[in-house]
């Protein structure tokens, strides 16, 4: 080859050298990752990440995916500012502008899904003040007129019970319950029969609950029940519930048949830092020869007025649950119990229209008490009482065993003083004082008259003591309370307050017992719900047919064991 050609084939290959150099410093594109999460902070698998750029080159949008963890990645993406906006069915979309991608770098976002719940400054976010760690809650009940519910929130031991949140993982779990007695008047007292609750997660928060129940006898006593928690099960989160029951009324198999259908959506709130919201509508409908319906809507406004002061303001129809707790598979199985006393009136079924309006202010005194001040009125014009008749030619005249029945109206103003006190970690008491109207039967032969005209509204001191707690030794898990009025009375008295401080008439226990777990390290329990223990409250009055026991709260009890898996 020629010299001049050496020194053009030298210059070549200078020229590209410099090309590639220049070629390998020019900027290259960016990165963009990301994580999507709900209100609750928990990632959402299967959002759809939609990325513009924005100017004149933003006419192509990319698309990616969320994974399980919620996460997601776009790699060699030009320089540039970019538009991002995240669907994902069941939540609002959410944009973010003028996101920048720079060259060699990767950009990192967080972006949250919101709801229609959630919309108004992230109402579903716990208050920035927190709850103490000492703070304690009381249990979760069902509606006045039906049997309290059980429930241990406690944080000292229960980490490897299978209900805890660390040991859930995901995973379904189940309850059966082996129980003889029932907790609902007009069962019969004998009744042996069978519970279980499915837990099967949803997604990554999601939860359904199906409960079922049935007995071993004539009665056709059977139940079915399903709660659904979209956001989870904190107390917090909205659920709805759809529960299904029928018992045969009296203890022969040719009595009627009752049919019942409860529906409920219920949960929580938050407004800003300092204001809570609970809700509650419960749907109620009743069949028995002819069918009755209800709807019970409840709302509480908290406000936190200071550190040590907080104002509540409840109004809503009763029966409805006075308080939310979290969804777990004992308040599944509970779901088949929380129906509220069914009034007859000449065979006919009716639902209580009560209307509860209450203002309470409590105040922390102490590190662990409470004290709180209420005043409320309770409006009736139909008020559950529970009757025994040894007369009549109608089964449900004649039944041996309480039912509800029409007592008439009541409309009272009342105040209430509490004072809650956590002694420890494993104990805790309330004493709550209350003055209030209640319906009490004059000492007259009904001889054919009305009910109604039977019962009298009277005024009436009461003082309650509840506690609950557990023995850590021997693994018992209690609630007790004991409630004395000062004089007689067919009704209740505050119903509300005896939901709130779980402090029914007399005297009333439930226990909860470990056993050793011979499955594996499964939970077995012994279980017992004792109400109105001594038989306490009952007045007597003759009829043209025979006697009439009334009572506001009638002997019923419940034991048997739970296994859970």
């Amino acid at each position: 080859m020629s010299r001049q050609g050496k020194q053009l084939g030298f210059a070549v290959l200078i020229a590209l050298l410099s090309a590639a150099t220049a070629a390998a410093q020019a900027p290259s594109g960016g990165r963009l990752a990301g994580v999507v999460l709900d209100f609750a902070g928990k990632p959402q698998m299967g959002a759809t990440v939609w990325v513009t750029a924005q100017g004149p080159s933003g006419a192509e949008t990319l698309r990616a995916r969320t994974n399980q963890a919620g996460r997601f990645l776009l790699d060699k993406l030009p320089v540039g500012a970019y538009t991002i906006r995240v669907t994902l069915g069941g939540f609002l979309p959410t944009i973010s502008r003028n996101v920048v991608v720079s060259a060699n770098a990767t950009t990192v976002l967080k972006l949250e899904l919101d709801t229609l719940f959630s919309t108004v400054s992230h109402m579903r976010q716990p208050p920035k003040s927190g709850t103490e760690p000492d703070d304690w809650d009381w249990v979760l009940r069902s509606s006045a007129d039906t049997r309290p519910v059980l429930r241990w929130n406690g944080n000292d031991d229960d980490s490897g019970s299978p209900d805890s949140a660390s040991a859930r993982n995901n995973t379904p779990r189940a309850r059966v319950e082996l129980t003889s007695g029932g907790t609902e008047p007009g069962m019969v007292s004998s009744l042996t029969q069978s519970a279980f609750a499915y837990d099967q997660p949803i997604g990554m928060s999601g939860q359904l609950l199906l409960a079922g129940q049935f007995s071993y006898d004539a009665a056709g006593t059977a139940g079915l029940a399903t709660t659904w928690a979209p956001f989870g099960s904190s107390a917090d989160a909205p659920r709805t519930t759809v529960a299904l029951q029928q018992y045969r009324i009296g203890e022969e198999t040719a009595g009627p048949m009752l049919r019942t259908l409860r529906s409920e959506q219920a949960g929580s709130t938050h407004v800003g830092s300092r204001v809570t919201i609970h809700y509650t509508a419960e749907y109620v409908w009743v069949s028995l020869r002819t069918s009755s319906s209800a709807l019970h809507p409840r709302a509480d406004v908290t406000m936190q007025l200071s550190r040590n002061w907080t104002a509540t303001v409840s109004a809503g129809s009763q029966p409805a649950n006075g308080q939310i707790g979290p969804a777990d598979l004992e308040s599944a199985v509970s779901q088949l119990g929380v129906f509220p006393a069914v009034m007859f009136h000449n065979g006919s079924p009716t639902i209580g229209n009560g209307w509860h309006e209450e203002l309470r202010l409590e105040h922390r005194v102490v590190k662990n008490g409470t004290v709180s001040l209420a005043g409320f009125r309770d409006q009736s014009s139909r008020t559950a009482v529970f009757a025994t008749s040894v007369g009549g030619d109608d089964p449900l005249d004649a039944l041996p065993i309480p039912h509800a029945v029409d007592g008439g109206g009541i409309s009272t103003y009342g105040t209430r003083a509490a004072y809650q006190q956590k002694i420890t970690d494993a104990l805790e008491t309330a004493v709550i004082y209350a003055w209030a109207g209640v319906l009490t039967a004059d000492d007259v032969p009904l001889d054919g008259a009305t009910l109604q005209a039977l019962l009298k509204e009277r005024s009436r001191n009461s003082v309650a003591l509840s506690m609950r707690g557990r023995i850590r030794k021997s693994g018992t898990r209690f609630t007790a309370s004991y409630k004395w009025v000062d004089g007689l009375q067919v009704s209740r008295q505050d119903p509300y307050g005896e939901a709130l401080y779980d402090a029914d008439p007399f005297l009333n226990v439930s226990l909860r017992q470990a056993l050793p777990a011979f499955l594996g390290g499964k939970k077995i329990e012994a279980v017992a719900d004792l109400l109105n223990v001594l038989g306490e409250g009952t007045v007597y009055r003759n009829t043209a047919d025979g006697r009439l026991g009334l009572t506001p709260a009638p002997r019923v009890l419940r034991g048997g064991l739970s296994f859970q898996f």
